[in-house]
């Protein structure tokens, strides 16, 4: 088959993510409190995906956020594209049975998101301690979100594979 027809469940697992984030985010903002939860979105298409299929979903989901939020456009797009490549150049490494590995990986990611908003913003910003707070508290909230977030994220993808009798299993994989 040419294209992998896991894409339209991830895709939809991804935009069902972003609008949840963008929910939470609209509800936190009266106290100044946001939520990256991105990296998610990168981990499962990068392994369980071919090349082909892996680039079109991923690319699709890039564009998506990037008009959903206010950053610069293509920024999220270039950033989720370079850390799938890598995860993707890499994936052998990984167990994708559990949600462990997937899990270390969403967290590298969303680290990586967050770097790339911050330097987005701009340099003019560095020199204030109030944005350095602002920057830690999105980051630690974002991270214990994504704790819980995770782990629901990858077993829905697994469960809507299964829903619609799918293959599990990562494609590509080296038979051991």
């Amino acid at each position: 088959m040419l294209l992998d027809p896991r894409i339209i469940i991830m895709f939809a697992a991804n935009v069902l993510l972003l609008y949840l984030n963008m929910l939470v985010n609209s509800a936190l903002s009266e106290w100044s409190l946001y939520l990256v939860v991105f990296g998610p979105m990168v981990v499962l298409p990068a392994i369980f995906l071919r090349h082909r299929s892996f680039l079109i979903c991923t690319l699709l989901t890039g564009l998506w956020v990037d008009a959903a939020l206010p950053t610069p456009y293509g920024l999220l797009t270039l950033g989720f594209l370079t850390a799938g490549t890598i995860i993707f150049q890499v994936r052998f490494r990984f167990r994708t049975e559990h949600n462990y590995h997937p899990i270390l990986l969403s967290h590298t990611c969303n680290f990586f998101c967050i770097v790339l908003l911050i330097l987005s913003m701009g340099t003019q910003h560095f020199t204030t301690s109030a944005f350095w707070i602002q920057i830690a508290l999105t980051f630690v909230l974002s991270h214990i979100t994504l704790i819980a977030v995770a782990p629901w994220f990858f077993n829905l993808h697994r469960s809507l594979f299964e829903l619609c009798r799918l293959d599990t299993e990562p494609e590509d994989f080296p038979i051991s």
